[in-house]
C-alpha cells in the first residue's frame, strides 16, 4: 500500500521524498478509501514540495493533487452508493494521490465516467477544468468573439483552444518558440503570433478590425498584459491563470480607467471550493463525456510506477516535454 511522502521542505527531491510502504489509511465516518487508478505530476505538486505554492506542507506530508480511482471503502457517514464506483480526486493538497490507495473525504471526489481512458481522466480535476472556468466564468461569449490566449501551448492553454473551437470561439494565441506555434494551429487557434519584441503591434496586425472580448494570461510580468491589452476591446477582460515569470501582471492606467478593462484572476482551488456541487458534478461530467468523445485530451510523453518516482519527477522537470507524467501505480484495480 505505498504512498509518496514528503518529509522535508525544499531541497533536493530525492532526499526529502520517500516511499513509505505502511502509510496511515484509517478511515473516518466521512472519508472514502481509494485505489488510485492514474495521478499526474503538475509544477504545483513541484511547487509545494519547495514550499512555494499556497498550500503549505506539513511533513510528513503526503503528495499528488490530482487523480482518479476507485472507491473500495466508505466511512459510516460517508455515501455507501460510492463503493466500487470510479471517481475523480479534486485537488486539495492533504490526502496524496501519489499512492496505490488513499483515504479522501468524501466530498473532495467525484464520480466519473467508468468507461473513459483513465489517464486521461486523471487530469481532468486541474487543467480542463481551469480551462472551462476561463472560458465560463468571466464574460459570456459568443460564436464569432476573439480571445487572446499567451502560453497557449502549456496544458491549460491546449484546452482552452480545444473548447473555445468547440464553441466556435476564435483564438489568437501567443507562443514562445516557432515550434510551438504548429502545435497550437493543429488544436484550432485561429492566429498564432509569437512572444518577444512588438508583441502588441504584432497582435493587432494580425487581427485587423477585431478585437479581445477577453485575454487568457498564463506568463505574468508587465510586458504581455501590458502590450496586449492595446488589442482588448473597451470593457473587456483580462484574467490571469498564472506566471511562469514569477511577476505580476499590469494593467496599463488608461486601459484600466479610460477603457474600462478588467484585470482578474483564476485559481483552481478557489473555483473547485466556490463552485456549487451540482454545478461542479455537471461539469466534470461534460469534460469527461468529452475525454470519452475523443475531442479533449493531453498528450501524455510517460507513465510511471511508484517506485520509480525518481526517475518520473526529474522527467516532469525537464524542458520542452512533450507531453505530462503521470504516476499509474500498479495494484489499482
Amino acid at each position: 500500500m505505498s504512498q509518496l511522502i514528503l518529509t522535508e521542505v525544499g531541497g533536493d527531491l530525492n532526499d526529502t521524498i520517500t516511499l513509505d510502504r505502511d502509510p496511515d489509511l484509517t478511515l473516518g465516518a466521512e472519508d472514502l478509501l481509494v485505489a488510485v487508478e492514474a495521478a499526474p505530476v503538475n509544477p504545483a505538486d513541484l511547487l509545494f514540495t519547495a514550499g512555494w505554492f499556497s498550500v503549505q506542507p506539513q511533513p510528513p506530508a503526503p503528495l499528488g493533487a490530482e487523480g482518479v480511482g476507485r472507491v473500495l471503502q466508505a466511512g459510516s457517514r460517508a455515501d455507501q452508493s460510492l463503493v466500487g464506483r470510479r471517481v475523480l480526486l479534486l485537488p486539495t493538497f492533504r490526502h496524496g494521490t501519489w499512492a496505490e490507495r488513499t483515504v479522501v473525504a468524501a466530498r473532495d471526489v467525484v464520480p466519473i465516467s467508468e468507461t473513459a481512458d483513465a489517464v486521461q481522466l486523471a487530469m481532468l480535476p486541474v487543467n480542463p477544468a481551469t480551462a472551462y472556468g476561463l472560458l465560463h466564468d468571466y464574460t459570456e461569449l459568443k460564436p464569432g468573439d476573439w480571445i487572446g490566449l499567451t502560453l497557449a501551448n502549456s496544458a491549460v492553454g491546449q484546452h482552452v483552444i480545444t473548447l473555445a473551437k468547440r464553441a466556435g470561439v476564435r483564438v489568437v494565441a501567443v507562443v514562445r518558440r516557432a515550434e510551438a506555434a504548429e502545435q497550437v494551429r493543429q488544436l484550432g487557434a485561429d492566429l498564432v503570433v509569437l512572444d518577444g519584441e512588438g508583441l502588441g503591434d504584432r497582435a493587432a496586425a494580425a487581427l485587423g478590425e477585431h478585437r479581445l472580448r477577453l485575454l487568457l494570461d498564463g506568463t505574468g510580468g508587465p510586458q504581455h498584459v501590458g502590450e496586449l491589452a492595446r488589442v482588448v476591446e473597451d470593457g473587456g477582460s483580462v484574467v490571469t491563470f498564472g506566471a511562469i515569470t514569477g511577476q505580476a501582471p499590469v494593467l496599463p492606467l488608461g486601459d484600466f480607467i479610460y477603457r474600462s478593462i478588467s484585470l482578474r484572476s483564476f485559481f483552481i482551488l478557489s473555483w473547485i471550493r466556490d463552485k456549487p456541487r451540482e454545478q461542479l458534478t455537471r461539469i466534470y461530467a461534460e469534460l469527461a463525456e468529452l475525454v470519452e468523445e475523443g475531442v479533449l485530451r493531453a498528450e501524455v510523453e510517460a507513465t510511471y510506477p511508484l517506485e520509480r518516482f525518481a526517475e518520473a519527477l526529474a522527467h516532469a522537470g525537464r524542458e520542452r516535454r512533450s507531453g505530462k507524467i503521470l504516476f499509474t501505480p500498479a495494484t489499482a484495480a
